[in-house]
């Protein structure tokens, strides 16, 4: 590296390091002015609250690093050559034979590099905080419960809770909305208590009290007193039944047609059979799985233990000791804190906006295709950006004041085409490329025009 680059990146990455303090000061103490109020809420003494405040804005700030990363290399950039200009530095550099071209390379490496900074903060920090960043100004420690308001799981099913405890990652009074691939009703799972738990590897949620209503192929539910739930499972295999096919003692692996459901068990333990005595027994570790037409669990009860036990009506059941509702599911506990902010899909990384993409798990797909598409262009808008504002600050023909001016004038006027592309309905793809390909070809003919 000549000693020519290393004094322009010097003194780059020195403008860089000055205007990234500023910028980042300037934006937290935009915001706390405006949402003061919310903060002065806390009953907290001086020291606690100033606590608060800044384990706030010490996350929010990789957010404002990726909104403000493209304004601040142009800044940077800006001021470098701004300076260089004013101090007869680029006249010295131009008398002895450097182009003006030769002098902008090493800052526009250096400004691509700064941009694959912001493209590892998006991709690798901020997902990784992002139950943080949707955290409200009165709650840095994420205490304050909300409720869960029809989100959708990878599978199509509609969660809603009355309350979400984001500590505990506990869902209260929760409702479930089974369906199928073509979003056709399949049942309904609703229990007191939901939170995370895992069946055979598989991740799901424990509903305590749970109870599975599911809808039969003619379309009607099931009736109510022989839904399954968290302390009885219906079932028309009787423990006869059972013996026959498994024998006494012996591991439980059954098919009950009637109610479309696969009884499993460590162990038959059938009760002694005498005279006048109904068929009866235990199941040991018990498992009763209901499934879709296509395969897919809906819901699995598991219980420690079950006693086959008769009703009122002679119907008989299994009566369950310690039973819980498992739904696999891929909706996690963060998830449901995360899509609390209408940012959540800026929190994202590309891989997970990938995966959302191919679950259809959001109504309106343009969001997070647009968002995808961005992770993509926004370093190269930052590039464009950098290429319009260089010329009027690499001009001779002008002072720096005016320069200034009209290289502000350009950078704003892409960030509102930017602005207006996303925000005016156009398709995903053509509102994330068309600022470049329309900007592009124009900063690149700019910078090829200027004056070296």
């Amino acid at each position: 590296m000549k000693i020519l680059d290393r004094y322009i990146l010097r003194n780059f990455l020195t403008s860089a390091v000055m205007w990234f303090i500023v910028f980042m000061a300037m934006r937290t103490v935009a915001d706390l002015f405006i949402n003061m109020d919310e903060f002065a809420k806390l009953d907290k003494p001086f020291g606690a609250l100033v606590g608060h405040v800044v384990t706030y804005y010490s996350y929010q700030l990789l957010a404002y690093f990726t909104e403000l990363g493209g304004v601040i290399i142009v800044a940077s950039a800006a001021f470098t050559l701004a300076m260089m200009n004013h101090t007869n530095e680029l006249t010295a550099m131009l008398a002895s034979g450097v182009s003006l071209h030769r002098v902008v390379v090493p800052i526009i490496i250096c400004s691509v590099l700064l941009s694959g900074l912001i493209v590892l903060d998006q991709e690798l920090l901020i997902p990784r905080v992002a139950d943080k960043l949707v955290r409200e100004r009165d709650d840095a420690m994420g205490k304050n419960l909300f409720q869960v308001r029809l989100m959708t799981d990878g599978a199509g099913s509609v969660w809603y809770a009355h309350t979400f405890r984001p500590q505990e990652r506990v869902m209260d009074r929760p409702v479930v909305l089974l369906r199928d691939r073509d979003h056709r009703a399949l049942g309904r799972i609703s229990g007191r208590r939901a939170e995370p738990a895992t069946a055979d590897g598989e991740p799901g949620w424990a509903f305590a009290e749970g109870v599975l209503s599911r809808m039969l192929p003619s379309g009607e539910p099931w009736k109510g007193e022989y839904c399954p739930r968290w302390d009885a499972v219906y079932t028309r295999i009787d423990p006869n039944a059972l013996l026959n096919a498994s024998g006494h003692g012996a591991e439980v692996d059954a098919f009950d047609p009637g109610y479309d459901m696969t009884i499993w068990a460590d162990r038959f333990d059938a009760r002694p059979r005498g005279p006048g005595r109904a068929p009866g027994g235990t199941l040991l570790r018990p498992r009763f799985i209901f499934r879709a037409g296509d395969g897919r669990v809906l819901g699995a009860f598991l219980a420690r233990s079950a006693v086959w036990s008769y009703d009122d009506h002679k119907n008989g059941y299994w009566a369950l000791e310690d039973g819980v509702l498992f739904h696999p599911s891929d909706l996690t506990g963060d998830e449901l804190i995360l899509r609390r902010s209408n940012r959540w899909l800026q929190y994202m990384s590309t891989s997970q906006l990938t995966r959302l993409l191919q679950l259809k798990r959001v109504p309106d797909m343009r969001s997070p295709l647009l968002a995808r598409h961005v992770r993509f262009t926004e370093p190269l808008n930052n590039l464009v950006m950098l290429l319009l504002g260089l010329p009027f600050i690499l001009s001779r023909e002008r002072n720096i004041r005016s320069s200034a001016t009209l290289c502000l004038l350009m950078v704003g006027t892409f960030y509102l085409f930017i602005y207006i592309c996303r925000h005016l309905g156009l398709p995903a793809t053509w509102a994330a490329w068309l600022p470049i390909l329309l900007f592009g070809p124009i900063a690149a003919v700019m910078l090829d025009s200027v004056k070296t």
